[in-house]
C-alpha cells in the first residue's frame, strides 16, 4: 500500500515494442529504462530491429499505405507509408518512498532550485525535510514510439496528472537514406546526443547532475528535453556522430540557435548500427569500448534587478563506455565556460564536472550500480578547491520484465560543507 501511495515518477520502457516483437523487455533493456547493446542499436535504428531484421522479427505487421508500386511511381504519387496495426502506446507508473535534506530529482527545472527549496523548508524548523517530489512531476506516463515505414519513426513522452498533460518529448526521426543508420534527421523535442548518457536512458536516471544540473544563475542545461533539429549517423558501423540547431535556454530571446555536434567510435563487440555482430551469451554483455568528444556552444539570458544580462557558453566533453561481460562503465569530463554567470556581476566563470558510473549484473534480476558526480567552479582568476560532489550506491532488483525495484542511498558534500548523508529511497517502476 505505501508504494501504491509512494511519490510517482515517469518510467521510461516503451512495452509497445514487446508487443510489436512478442519479445521480453530484456532484448533492449539491462533493466529498463537502461539499454543493452542491442537496444542501443535498436535506438540508432529508429526503433527497427538492425540490418533490415523487422520483415522476419515483426510478428504484428503494420497496416500499408499504399502499395510498393507507387514507390517507383514517386513523385506522381504519395510515397507509400505505414502505421502500427496496433495502437502503439504504454503506461508507465514509477514512485519513490524516500528520505532525505536534499532528495534529488530531476523533473521541472534544475536541481539547484530543488534543493534550494528544500533547505528553506529545514530552516522554516521542519528539520530535514524532504522535497516531496509529488508536487513536482505528474502521476502517469504515456509513451507513444514506433514506425511510419521504412524512413520514418516517432516517440511521444507525456506525463498526465491533476495539472493537465506534459509533453516531456515528441519527435519525429526521418531517415531518407538506405539504411536508417546512415543519416537520421531528428525534428521536435528530444534528448540531445550529447555525452552518451541521458536521464532517459540510465539505471539511476532521475540523478543526472551532469546534464541536468544549472551552473550559477544561468538557465542553461542539455536536458531534460531540447527542442529542435538533430542530424546524425553511423558510417563504416562503428563511427557515429551527431550535430544539431537547438532552441536556448530562454527561447523567443534570440533568433540564433545554439549548436552543438559528437562524434564517437565503439571498439569491439557489436557494431554501433547492429549489424554484423555476433550474439553474445546474455543481451547485456559485450566486450567494447566506445570513445566520444563532444561541443556544445549557447547563449542564455539572465534577469538582474534592473535588466536583462546576456550569458554566451561553451561546453566541452570527452566520454567513454567500455562493457566487459557483466560490467559496464560510464565515464564522462566536460567543461563549461561562461561570460556572465552570475546576476549584476560580468565576471566571467566556468565549471568542471565528472560522472562515473559502474554497474555490475550479478544475476540477471539483481544490479549493483555505484555512481559518483562531482564539480569545481572558477570565479574570474579564483579557483575554488571545494569539490560538490554525490556518490549513490543502488541494487535493483527485476521482479518482471517490466516490473522494477530500486534502493538507493546517497552521500556526498555541497562546496565548503563536510560530507555527509542526502538521501535514502525505495523505488519502484512499472510499465504495461
Amino acid at each position: 500500500m505505501a508504494l501504491v501511495l509512494a511519490i510517482p515518477r515517469p518510467a521510461k520502457a516503451i512495452p509497445a515494442f514487446a508487443r510489436r516483437y512478442e519479445t521480453s523487455c530484456q532484448t533492449c533493456h539491462v533493466a529498463y529504462p537502461k539499454l543493452t547493446p542491442f537496444g542501443e542499436a535498436f535506438r540508432w535504428n529508429g526503433y527497427r530491429f538492425p540490418g533490415g531484421g523487422d520483415a522476419a522479427s515483426e510478428k504484428r505487421a503494420p497496416v500499408e499505405l499504399g502499395n510498393d508500386a507507387q514507390k517507383e511511381r514517386w513523385p506522381k504519387v504519395v510515397f507509400p507509408g505505414a502505421i502500427a496495426w496496433d495502437v502503439p502506446l504504454s503506461g508507465a507508473i514509477s514512485g519513490s518512498l524516500g528520505y532525505g535534506s536534499e532528495f534529488e530529482t530531476h523533473a521541472h527545472g534544475s536541481m539547484v532550485g530543488m534543493e534550494a527549496e528544500a533547505m528553506e523548508a529545514e530552516d522554516a524548523g521542519h528539520g530535514d525535510a524532504m522535497l516531496n517530489a509529488s508536487t513536482l512531476v505528474d502521476p502517469f506516463g504515456l509513451r507513444a514510439a514506433g514506425t511510419l515505414g521504412d524512413h520514418v519513426s516517432f516517440l511521444l513522452a507525456t506525463n498526465l496528472g491533476a495539472g493537465g498533460v506534459e509533453v516531456e518529448r515528441a519527435n519525429v526521426i526521418f531517415s531518407p537514406l538506405r539504411h536508417p543508420t546512415d543519416l537520421r534527421i531528428k525534428v521536435g523535442a528530444f534528448e540531445p546526443e550529447l555525452h552518451g548518457v541521458s536521464v532517459h536512458r540510465g539505471l539511476l536516471g532521475h540523478m543526472l547532475r551532469l546534464t541536468t544540473r544549472t551552473y550559477e544563475d544561468s538557465p542553461f542545461s542539455p536536458e531534460m528535453t531540447q527542442v529542435g533539429v538533430e542530424l546524425s549517423g553511423i558510417a563504416a558501423h562503428r563511427f557515429g556522430w551527431a550535430v544539431a540547431g537547438v532552441e536556448n535556454a530562454t527561447s523567443g530571446v534570440y533568433l540564433a540557435k545554439d549548436v552543438y555536434a559528437r562524434a564517437f567510435v565503439k571498439l569491439g563487440g557489436m557494431p554501433a548500427d547492429g549489424t554484423g555482430g555476433t550474439s553474445a551469451t546474455a543481451a547485456w554483455r559485450d566486450r567494447s569500448v566506445t570513445l566520444g568528444a563532444s561541443a556544445y556552444n549557447g547563449r542564455a539570458q539572465i534577469s538582474t534587478e534592473t535588466s536583462l544580462q546576456d550569458d554566451p557558453f561553451t561546453r566541452v566533453g570527452l566520454d567513454g563506455h567500455a562493457i566487459y561481460d557483466d560490467l559496464s562503465l560510464d565515464l564522462v569530463v566536460m567543461r563549461e565556460w561562461h561570460d556572465s554567470p552570475i546576476a549584476g556581476d560580468s565576471t566571467e566563470g566556468s565549471v568542471d564536472r565528472v560522472y562515473a558510473e559502474l554497474t555490475w549484473v550479478a544475476l540477471p534480476v539483481v544490479f549493483p550500480t555505484v555512481r559518483f558526480e562531482g564539480s569545481t567552479a572558477t570565479q574570474g582568476d579564483e579557483a575554488s578547491s571545494d569539490l560538490d560532489w554525490v556518490s549513490v550506491l543502488c541494487i535493483t532488483g527485476v521482479v518482471r520484465p517490466n516490473v522494477v525495484l530500486r534502493a538507493k542511498v546517497g552521500v556526498g558534500a555541497e562546496a565548503e560543507e563536510e560530507p555527509g548523508f542526502h538521501f535514502a529511497s525505495l523505488d519502484y517502476s512499472a510499465a504495461f
